[in-house]
Order: structure tokens, then sequence, then C-alpha cells
């Protein structure tokens, strides 16, 4: 069965996330904020990882309650989407985030960006050693906007910028040029990415909300 690489719809959206934050699934499993997040980086990853291996990391490995046709068609859904961002990156197209662009709490006192953050490190921590194996600085330069908002890591660097919030929205609006620029980065290392501050790397797990 092929895949398409279009969009998913609203509808798909909403069809997805409910099943991911459903008990059909390990707790852990991403919610689909996260799991944007975390195609969006495996589509940027410099090293290639086995579907089975990544969805494993998505799904949490198991399902709670087996119900092959549905997961199969959420399985597709999760792999529409891992197509079409694959495609904006390669066709330089911007990606739209999920989420706003911002570090502040929405009403519900949550940050989507935080979460969606997270999900892109998630599948970082699991590949460190090939993100960071060459051009270790201009990656970790590209990356602080996405530790920053993940809020994984204890350097005193990050939570002292974390009291600028001017700053730190000035970061966050780079992310989608930042995607598009560790694409060309691990693709063409010749050309210096365009954005990002110099920063460290991080560790830490992400899971479902």
């Amino acid at each position: 069965m092929s895949i398409s690489n279009d969009p998913l719809t609203d509808s798909q959206i909403d069809q997805l996330d409910a099943y991911l934050l459903s008990d059909k699934v390990q707790e852990e499993a991403l919610d689909y904020i996260a799991l944007h997040g975390y195609l969006c980086a495996l589509a940027i990853s410099p090293a290639h990882m086995p579907e089975h291996e990544w969805l494993e990391q998505v799904m949490a490995e198991t399902p709670v309650k087996e119900d092959e046709a549905e997961r199969q068609e959420m399985l597709n859904l999760i792999r529409q989407e891992y197509a079409f961002l694959r495609e904006c990156l390669e066709s330089d197209q911007d990606i739209d985030l999920p989420c706003d662009l911002t570090l502040e709490l929405d009403q519900e006192d949550d940050c989507l960006l935080e979460y969606w953050a997270q999900g892109f490190m998630e599948l970082i921590f699991s590949q460190e050693d090939v993100w960071f194996s060459e051009q270790e600085e201009d990656v970790a330069e590209c990356l602080l906007p996405f530790m920053l908002a993940a809020k994984l890591d204890e350097d005193a660097e990050l939570e002292e910028l974390r009291l600028q919030p001017e700053f730190c929205q000035q970061l966050c609006e780079q992310i989608p040029e930042l995607l598009q620029d560790l694409y060309l980065l691990f693709r063409v290392p010749a050309d210096k990415p365009k954005g990002g501050y110099a920063g460290k790397k991080a560790s830490g797990p992400s899971k479902k909300r």
C-alpha cells in the first residue's frame, strides 16, 4: 500500500490525537503535538532509522488493547504525516507547526510548543551521536531554541535566557526556519545555517502529557 504525502486533514489529526491519548496505547506514547515534533526531527535526521524502531518510540512499543484494523489505520496516518514533512523539507517549503510559536501558557495552562519541542528532542536523544558527530557547534547553535522551548536542560545559561521573555519569543519564532537550516546543514555542510545561537546538548525523555 502506497502512503500519500498529502497533509493530514483536521479530521484526521483529531482522529489520530484521540487515539494517541486513549487507553488503547501505552500512557508513554506521544500525543499528536509531540509526534509532529518527533517526525520533524526524524525527517531532518542525518541517519536512517528503520520504521519499526521509530514507530516503537512513538507508540511506546506495544498497544494496550489490540485492534489491528484501527491500529494500522493510525499507523498509516503517522506514515502519511512523516511523508508530508519530508516532502516539505525536500522542496524547501515552510513547515507549519501545530501550535503557536510562544512559550506563554494557553487558557488550559499548557505550552504546546514545549510539548512539540520535547517530541523533537526525543528523536535527537535516541541518535545523539550522529546528530553531533560533525559540525557539532553549528548543530548545537541551531538547536538552542528547541532546547529552550523543551525545558529539558538544567543548564544555567538556558535558565537565564528563560528570564528574558522577549528574547525567548524571538528564538521561538526562528524554529520553522531552523528546521530547514538543520535539514540543509546535514546535506550541504558547506552552507552555514542562517539562524540560531550557541547552545549545549541536552538529554531527557518526552512522552504523552
